[in-house]
Formats: structure tokens, sequence, C-alpha cells
């Protein structure tokens, strides 16, 4: 339960930080692409949250907390659905207190292994409003592998903790499939009648993410809690 009420404290303070400089950077794409972009048909938004991943099908694994950051389009079909192809070159992933790729229990004793995962996630969601605040959606998304690490927490025998962080690019998949499943909530009247959505994701994963099939297997999954800020007229 305590972790669970660290989750949110840390997600509460990261939207809350991120919505103070919302604005400016809406300008500033403002000032790049023109008022074209900025209509109620088409217009771009800055999302800002959280992941939160795990690799089930592993022997062992807990969740992993990192940031989900990026840019969103909003393109209206009609009345009820539109489609929300996104941009997010942040996203981490991994899981904690996994079996190591590399093992130090020769060395350290105390040894925890955690693997840190970092994406480029290109989803492509079908947006169906329910009501004028509600929607839901789902749709494909590409993941393109960044960066992946095993890091390494333990003790060496003078008493000393340290940490060991090593590159694993190779041991993981550069591309991943999955398939969000989207539920969302509209303030139209937040930010001076520009708005904010609320939206939690469940992404399910469909393609294996681990190269090193002696390891094991896995397709993962993430749950995502993010603020989405449009930018229109």
């Amino acid at each position: 339960m305590k972790k669970i009420y660290s989750r949110l404290i840390i997600t509460l303070v990261f939207i809350i930080s991120t919505s103070a400089i919302v604005n400016g950077q809406a300008a500033l794409l403002v000032l790049i692409f023109g008022d074209k972009i900025a209509t109620e048909k088409f217009h771009l938004s800055i999302d800002a949250g959280i992941n939160i991943s795990s690799m089930p099908g592993l022997k062992t694994g807990k969740s992993n907390t990192g940031l989900y950051f990026g840019l969103g389009t909003f393109i209206k079909i009609n009345d009820k659905w539109a489609l929300t192809p996104e941009f997010k070159p942040i996203s981490t992933r991994g899981a904690k207190s996994v079996l190591p790729l590399r093992d130090y229990s020769a060395a350290l004793t105390n040894i925890n292994y955690d693997f840190v995962l970092n994406y480029i996630d290109v989803p492509v969601i079908a947006q169906y409003k329910l009501n004028k605040k509600v929607f839901i959606g789902a749709g494909p998304q590409l993941s393109f592998l960044t960066s992946a690490k095993q890091v390494s927490t333990g003790t060496i025998p003078l008493g000393s903790k340290v940490d060991i962080e090593e590159k694993m690019n190779e041991n993981f998949k550069p591309v991943y499939f999955s398939v969000p499943l989207e539920i969302g909530y509209s303030l139209s009247d937040f930010r001076k009648g520009k708005g904010m959505d609320i939206k939690f994701r469940y992404n399910i994963g469909a393609s294996e993410m681990i190269n090193a099939n002696k390891y094991g297997s896995t397709t993962g999954t993430t749950f995502q809690l993010f603020l989405s800020f449009p930018f229109v007229k």
C-alpha cells in the first residue's frame, strides 16, 4: 500500500510541475507551425504523465515506474469520432527485482537487479466520444527501443553499496508492438477554455520484448496515466 501511495504522490508532483510549463511549450509550437494547426478539427497537444510497467512471464519481477512525455495530435472525423496519432520520445518501461542477464553474485552480496528500458512510442488511437466529457479509444502502437540497461545494486566486501549500470540493448528487441486501450475525461473549461484531458491507458503487449531466448519470454504490459494539454483557438 505504501508503494501505491508513493507512486500517486510522484504522479501528482510530476503532473503539477509539467502543467506549469505547458503553456509556454504550446506557444512555441504555434510559433513554429503557425496558427493553422490550432483549430477544433486539427490541433496539437503536449502530453505528460507516468508509465507503470511490468514484464509478466519472467520468473521474477516487480513493476517499474517511469516518465511518459511527448506530442499528440487531434484529427476530428465527426462529432463522435477522432483520430489521435502521437509521438512520445520519452516512455520508460522495465521491471524491478528481476533475474540478471549478467550475474554479479560472485562479487556482491544483497544484490538487486532492475531492467530500465526507454522507448519512443508512436500510437495511433481511434477515439470515440461517449458524451461531452468521457471518451474511449484503442489502436496500434509501435515502440522503438532507444536504450536498455541492467542496474545491479549490491554490497561490496568492504560494506559499501554500489550501483552497476550496463547497456543491454542487444538483449532486447529493437521494435515492440502493443495495443493501447484508453479511457479519458475532458475538462473543457480548464486553461481559459483551451481544456485539458485526463487519460488512462492499459497497454497490452503483442510482441516479444526480449532477444535472449534462454533468459525468458515476455510481451510486457503498461498502465499509463497522463494529462493532455491541447492547443486550440
